[in-house]
């Protein structure tokens, strides 16, 4: 693993971390689209989660994998804490961002986006990882069904030559793949524990 690799995990380490702790410690302040949200620990889990697997038997790994199981208790006792409020409060979220990517898309068409005439789609990444996070506790056939409906009509603006920025959550591209991580994780890590990592 070369330096910069290994600097960027630790990067994300620091942001998985602080992540579960601002969500821990700023609970009254949470919202949907605010500083501090409920799913912030996840949409910093997965990520993370993606490249420490392509890692996986690397020697100078080793520290960072105990670094992200003390993380991932701290983020496992936030969940019991919260209980059953917490995970609707995730829901409530997840329901926002659908209804936020539906927003982006209708804009887009309107013409409406950012003065690139694009709409910043990494919103996408969050309703996929929030849609994996959430399945063993809630039915959502008709929320994935709406957000496989508006991927529909992305594809379609895309075939039609409209800029659309690309939905990408890690900036240097550390997956390996130019896919967005949402359809990486329908497609490959549909069960988060198939790779190894809760």
């Amino acid at each position: 693993m070369d330096t910069t690799t290994s600097d960027d995990i630790l990067n994300r380490l620091h942001r998985y971390d602080a992540a579960v702790q601002e969500t821990r410690d700023h609970a009254p302040e949470r919202g949907s689209f605010g500083r501090y949200r409920a799913g912030a620990p996840y949409f910093e889990q997965y990520p993370l989660r993606e490249v420490l697997a392509s890692f996986l038997g690397d020697a100078a790994l080793t520290g960072a994998l105990a670094e992200y199981d003390r993380i991932t208790r701290d983020l496992r006792s936030l969940e019991r804490l919260g209980g059953r409020a917490y995970r609707e409060e995730l829901c409530r979220d997840l329901s926002a961002y659908v209804e936020a990517y539906r927003t982006l898309l209708c804009y887009h068409e309107l013409g409406m986006c950012n003065d690139r005439g694009s709409a910043d789609l990494s919103i996408r990444d969050e309703i996929a990882i929030l849609l994996l996070e959430l399945r063993r506790d809630f039915s959502l056939a008709d929320i994935e069904q709406e957000a496989g409906l508006l991927d529909d009509a992305l594809r379609t603006i895309r075939e039609a030559g409209c800029p659309v920025l690309p939905a990408e959550n890690p900036p240097d591209g550390a997956t390996g793949t130019s896919d967005p991580l949402w359809q990486q994780y329908s497609r490959v890590h549909g069960n988060k524990e198939q790779i190894g990592f809760r």
